[in-house]
């Protein structure tokens, strides 16, 4: 699609009579950028409008209805020479400005002329924003690699190992790629073109500055550009014709580069177009459009009702269940309570999972907490037990307190003989089913698997599914068989509890 009539130079004259002709160095490729972008805004709005611009009326028309937007360097010197609205602001701060210009005056063409160093630096975040919020503006950046008008200082885009005022040996930051950056931005439209000795170039820019203007949205032209009496003359390029010739023998059309291998694309400079997606600027999305039709409503006298909200209040209290595995290193009392964490998850439950063991590998005290909720949980412990899981006496006797009034305190009565009368008590002989049904030959192997079965399914916790995926992600890989056995006893034994009338101790 050429959007360009020809590559010959407008005969309108878009010049600011005050300003002298150019505040660039001689050779600058600024000057090349300038008179792509002259022609071709003028153009857009012509078309846009039905104007002529060879008619001096109508060309006042067009100037009326363009807006150039620039920060701080020597890009944003651009809108100055020319005769239509211009906006010079404050140093990365463009497309804020821009942004806001856009949002009061839709109907106008927004475009903003600015530097690598003004953008990507100080102004990084406006830029990421700008590409979020998609308004219907053209960024087109003159990428220099260096901060120009201020020194020759080193800018978000300089290659590594080469010189400048503030890098006097050496650029050892990695630079951005402004395409890639744009892409991963979210920015709708990018491309790339740049300035060289090569009229083809000049023309590709013409037309990639066109498609920008036409695109509904946010636009951005990285424009390659060079500062041959800053950056290059530290790097052996200050000569502008041997500069541009070194930025042209890199270039090659995007389709190309894309087949590179990943290793060469660096060495070269991709030129074309590389994101052109359909996508509502911000005028045109629904959500910004409501929000407009509100805010006339409310003008006009109306009082809104503010609809219920349809997102759960966060700091909303949820029915928490907190358990505690207790007994002695060995019995596996920690990983039931990540068993048991996981479980939760996958159930679609919120869970925090905590855990204690001394020094000791085997007989010493270890516990885990597990707190599980349907909604989100505000703190990591609770101030009483709802459950405790005693696989031997110390635990029982030690933690029993801890445990709620009306709390339920699972038992292995195999181990656990003095229960105080406590009615919370629920007694499963957990280790004679372990030594007789499970795995004789191994005091504790699988005992947690049998325990942790024995007490989510009798509370009802968690479905079975979730429990069985669980302890086989977790355990099931090196033992599946003797993990899917401890489940299954574990069931059957929640199922005997849970028939006992009355809940009685000891059933």
């Amino acid at each position: 699609m050429n959007l360009v009539q020809d590559c010959a130079l407008p005969t309108f004259d878009l010049s600011r009579p005050q300003m002298r002709k150019s505040i660039w160095c001689e050779g600058c490729g600024l000057g090349n950028l300038q008179q792509a972008l002259t022609k071709v805004l003028v153009q857009h709005e012509s078309k846009r409008r039905g104007l002529d611009p060879d008619i001096e009326e109508e060309l006042e028309q067009i100037k009326n209805n363009i807006a150039l937007v620039s920060g701080i360097g020597c890009t944003s010197r651009l809108p100055g020479h020319l005769d239509v609205n211009t906006v010079h602001t404050t140093h990365g701060r463009a497309l804020g400005f821009a942004t806001g210009l856009k949002m009061a005056r839709p109907d106008l063409t927004v475009v903003l002329a600015a530097g690598d160093g003004d953008i990507f630096a100080i102004g990084g975040n406006h830029f990421i924003h700008a590409a979020r919020r998609n308004p219907d503006l053209t960024l087109i950046v003159y990428d220099n690699e260096s901060y120009g008008m201020t020194g020759s200082q080193h800018s978000p885009t300089s290659p590594l190992g080469e010189r400048g005022a503030s890098v006097p040996y050496g650029v050892f930051e990695p630079p951005f790629d402004l395409v890639a950056l744009a892409q991963g931005a979210g920015a709708s439209f990018v491309a790339q073109g740049a300035v060289t000795m090569s009229q083809e170039h000049q023309t590709q820019l013409e037309e990639l500055i066109a498609q920008a203007l036409e695109y509904q949205g946010f636009s951005f032209v990285n424009v390659r550009g060079s500062c041959h009496t800053g950056w290059g003359e530290y790097n052996q390029r200050e000569d502008a014709y041997h500069y541009r010739q070194y930025i042209e023998k890199r270039t090659m059309p995007v389709e190309r580069w894309r087949e590179l291998p990943e290793s060469e694309q660096p060495h070269f400079i991709p030129l074309g177009i590389f994101v052109r997606k359909h996508r509502p600027d911000i005028h045109n999305s629904v959500h910004y459009q409501a929000a407009a039709e509100r805010a006339k409503r409310v003008d006009s006298g109306e009082t809104l009702v503010q609809p219920p909200a349809e997102q759960p209040d966060p700091l909303a209290e949820f029915q928490l269940t907190s358990l505690r595995f207790a007994g002695t290193g060995g019995q596996g009392v920690i990983s039931a309570g990540e068993i048991a964490l996981n479980a939760a998850l996958q159930a679609g439950r919120s869970g925090v999972f905590t855990k204690n063991y001394g020094p000791e590998a085997r007989g010493g005290e270890a516990y885990s907490d597990v707190i599980v909720s349907t909604g989100d949980i505000h703190f990591p412990q609770t101030d009483q037990l709802d459950v405790l899981v005693a696989l031997n006496q110390e635990s029982f006797d030690k933690f029993r307190d801890t445990v709620a009034p009306d709390g339920t305190i699972i038992v292995n009565s195999t181990e656990v003989f003095e229960l105080y009368n406590d009615s919370r008590v629920v007694a499963s002989p957990i280790g004679e089913i372990h030594a007789r049904k499970l795995n004789p030959s191994k005091r504790y192997l699988g005992i947690n698997v049998l325990a942790l079965a024995i007490t989510l399914a009798y509370l009802d916790l968690v479905p079975t599914t979730a429990l069985e995926a669980a302890v086989m992600q977790g355990l099931g890989k090196k033992k599946p068989q003797l993990n899917r056995k401890a489940l299954a006893l574990g069931f059957a034994e929640a199922e005997r509890l849970a028939g006992n009338a009355n809940g009685a101790p000891g059933r």
